[in-house]
């Protein structure tokens, strides 16, 4: 038996010079509905974002310019609403749909399609660079793609044909992320740091100096926008999600 190890070479493309081709597209999509789903209730909708005033605005809500550039836009979105529709539920009858195990079964089914989609993309020759920036503004995001009551959006996709060969970036050890039977050992990260931030300051493009706990410390005071209010609109989308 080959292994396949073209998993191994991912990196974020973030300039692109055309979009997947229809052909490809509809292989991506197909992937994306073969993927494995929870309980096989296939909680995920895909919203391929052509329009351009469209892509503009989510472009800017995600600070990713490139978002309105070259490529394809999809976002994944956590969907009971067909579900719900389709059992014609009344909303008591669809708590298992709205509460927890509703929720963490799409948001599961959203981002193993969305995977799944990225790695078939890469295996094809294209290229790809997640937005979980879209939950920047859920509310305007929702807005936009008209979603109905019992969805919302879990991330983006851009893909496309890469314009662009970035390095790649190292990795966590091993060691630091995979535990047989229990929790993996504590582990000391200061050769870690040291990688990372020869790759950050050698790489072809900003080029900083910046270690793996420097970014774990800058990450405390990033802009977080409006996902503080995620819980709350969640709960306006029509999710029960008790403490």
């Amino acid at each position: 038996m080959t292994n396949d190890h073209s998993g191994l070479h991912h990196r974020s493309i973030r300039k692109f010079s055309a979009a997947p081709s229809l052909a490809q597209q509809r292989a991506l999509e197909d992937v994306a509905q073969a993927t494995a789903s929870s309980n096989f209730l296939q909680q995920v909708t895909l919203i391929k974002v052509t329009d351009p005033q469209k892509r503009q605005q989510i472009a800017d809500l995600t600070n990713c310019p490139f978002v309105a550039g070259d490529g394809l836009l999809y976002v994944f979105v956590l969907d009971q609403h067909r579900n719900i529709e389709t059992a014609h539920l009344t909303e008591d009858q669809a708590a298992h749909f709205t509460g927890w195990a509703g929720f963490f079964g799409g948001v599961a089914d959203a981002e193993l399609a969305a995977q799944n989609v990225l790695a078939e993309a890469e295996r094809s020759g294209l290229g790809g660079c997640f937005l979980g920036s879209v939950l920047n503004d859920p509310r305007q995001m929702i807005a936009l793609l008209a979603l109905p009551r019992f969805t919302f959006p879990v991330l983006g996709l851009m893909v496309g044909v890469p314009a662009e060969a970035p390095q790649q970036k190292p990795r966590l050890p091993h060691s630091a992320v995979v535990g047989e039977n229990t929790y993996p050992a504590a582990q000391d990260l200061k050769d870690y740091d040291t990688t990372l931030n020869n790759y950050y300051r050698t790489r072809a493009w900003n080029a900083r100096e910046e270690t793996f706990t420097d970014s774990l410390l800058a990450y405390t005071k990033t802009d977080l926008h409006h996902r503080l209010e995620i819980g709350q609109i969640l709960r306006e989308q029509g999710f029960h999600l008790p403490q």
